[in-house]
């Protein structure tokens, strides 16, 4: 009983987690990398926020889950989809320090996004690719239960570093866009 509400609780933070992540990347994108205004501003503050809390939540609730995995049956800790899955959810927390610490003052700046450097502007385009395929993956393993105990890490893996290729190719595309629009305007 007990493991089936610690799995409530994740599933009711990774919900919270990537639905305030989807809509602030909307918020983000109206402003099409112009300095924000300051309400844009807090409330992007306010949901960073938000999401630390959930990643807090699902990092103790996730282990919480693998704990009583474990020791239900020491053979939980083979399943390599679970590895890969650790592993997506690792990078994500270290990527989101860099999110908040670099790219979030970088996006409230008075210059905007755009008024940045074009290796900061580089920067935080990875920054957010990374967050939000890290996420949405994350979330996908956890309800991946036919992996479970059948692909290999290399499978898991590969296909996170495909999806995230395919991303950050769009988000180098929209980013061109924005340079371009950013230039016409300037003129």
């Amino acid at each position: 009983m007990f493991k089936t509400f610690l799995v409530y609780i994740h599933l009711i933070a990774a919900c919270l987690a990537v639905g305030v992540l989807l809509m602030q990347d909307l918020a983000l994108a109206k402003w099409r990398g112009r300095a924000m205004d300051a309400e844009a501003r807090a409330n992007l503050h306010q949901n960073a926020g938000i999401v630390t809390l959930a990643l807090v939540v699902l990092w103790v609730s996730g282990l919480a889950i693998v704990i009583i995995g474990y020791l239900d049956n020491p053979a939980y800790l083979m399943n390599q989809k679970l590895w890969g899955k650790f592993t997506v959810v690792s990078i994500l927390t270290i990527n989101g320090l860099i999110l908040h610490y670099y790219s979030f003052p970088k996006l409230m700046s008075p210059v905007g996004f755009l008024g940045a450097g074009r290796t900061e502007q580089l920067f935080v385009l990875v920054t957010a690719v990374v967050s939000l395929v890290s996420w949405l993956y994350s979330c996908y393993l956890g309800i991946a239960r036919p992996w479970n105990n059948v692909a290999p890490y290399s499978y898991v893996m590969t296909i996170y570093v495909m999806v995230m290729a395919v991303a950050m190719a769009v988000g180098l595309a929209v980013w061109r866009e924005l340079r371009n629009e950013f230039r016409l305007l300037a003129h």
